[in-house]
């Protein structure tokens, strides 16, 4: 990655951070955070973030100061694209380097011209989408970081598994593990389905030794259907992708409550990396980071769950400190400006 100093004076007129269709999304909030803490200034088209109230990035401050109009001049410009799922041109920047960013759960289908980079969350290894793609996670905003710097002591929490996923649309694989992964688990252990509200999950999360934070929505390639390409080619062109490796992919695999689940110190569930393809600049390690799900073997990933209790401590604070090494707000600033600059 580049020096600080090298990315201080190629940015030193700002990067510029605007939102397509609505507020700045968590990954720009943090994003712009760690800008701001390498020493350059940014400049935002709107002071409102949104995000969850646990991650909320930039919480208690206020943006108004920085709120400009896309002006040429600035050194780098970063397009949120995620509430509109679409390209939009942006230009007559100037020597500006451009990016574009989605959050977007539907990002997978997300295309821009090939002379832009895009950075995507939920980026998936299996299947390859058209375009100059980075991988990009949810990551930390500095607000979580705060509100989980002096975590319980291991030890000390209630041996249970917190289960708080509240219903939603494009959740397949929750629903599944819900059949499946939650009844074997409890058999061996208490897991908490509550719904909290924020204050009570914080409290709730930095007290309790495990947290079920996988996530995601099971997709079968309906491009390879002949039948699409009849009777709906303009949705069959929708769901192409360059390539794509797998009979069936797992879409919408990251969240809030993964990182906020990491920042915690929390033994965090989800399913395996390497197997199901999930793609991060810098990948956590299974059984080293976090505890992994095998859907071949539901009843196994369970097993070897509880037969490394005593490694579960461990875990939890590697798959802390990977997260703040690599997914705080400053690294993740350096790897994109980095990206923008070379």
């Amino acid at each position: 990655m580049g020096s600080i100093d090298q990315l201080r004076a190629a940015f030193k007129r700002a990067v510029y951070f605007h939102a397509v269709g609505g507020q700045l999304t968590h990954n720009s909030g943090c994003l712009a955070e760690g800008v701001q803490a390498l020493g350059i200034p940014i400049k935002v088209s709107t002071a409102r973030v949104t995000s969850r109230p646990v991650s909320m990035p930039f919480k208690g401050v206020d943006l108004a100061p920085l709120v400009s109009q896309p002006f040429a001049g600035f050194d780098g410009y970063i397009v949120d694209i995620s509430h509109s799922n679409q390209f939009t041109p942006f230009e007559g920047l100037g020597t500006g380097r451009l990016a574009y960013l989605n959050q977007s759960d539907a990002a997978s289908f997300s295309r821009i011209p090939d002379e832009h980079m895009m950075f995507a969350a939920h980026e998936n290894e299996f299947a390859v989408q058209h375009g100059r793609r980075i991988p990009l996670a949810f990551g930390l905003s500095n607000g979580v970081i705060a509100a989980t710097q002096d975590p319980t002591p291991f030890a000390q929490r209630r041996r249970a598994a917190l289960r708080n996923f509240r219903a939603t649309l494009n959740q397949s694989l929750r629903a599944l593990l819900d059949l499946t992964y939650v009844p074997a688990l409890a058999r061996a252990m208490p897991v908490d389905q509550n719904i909290l509200a924020p204050e009570a999950y914080l409290k709730a999360l930095l007290g309790t030794q495990i947290c079920l934070a996988y996530g995601g929505d099971l997709y079968s390639p309906i491009a390879r259907n002949a039948w699409f390409a009849k009777n709906d080619p303009a949705l069959a062109a929708e769901h192409s992708f360059k390539e794509m490796k797998a009979p069936a992919v797992v879409m919408r695999w990251d969240s809030f409550r993964l990182w906020e689940s990491f920042a915690a110190g929390c033994l965090t569930v989800h399913l395996d990396f390497d197997k199901y393809g999930f793609a991060l600049p810098v990948k956590p390690e299974a059984w080293v980071h976090y505890a992994p799900i095998d859907l071949d073997d539901i009843a196994g990933s369970v097993e070897a769950l509880l037969a490394r209790e005593k490694d579960w401590p461990a875990i939890a604070a590697a798959g802390r400190a990977w997260a703040l090494e690599h997914y705080a707000p400053a690294p993740t600033a350096t790897r994109v400006l980095t990206a923008m600059l070379a």
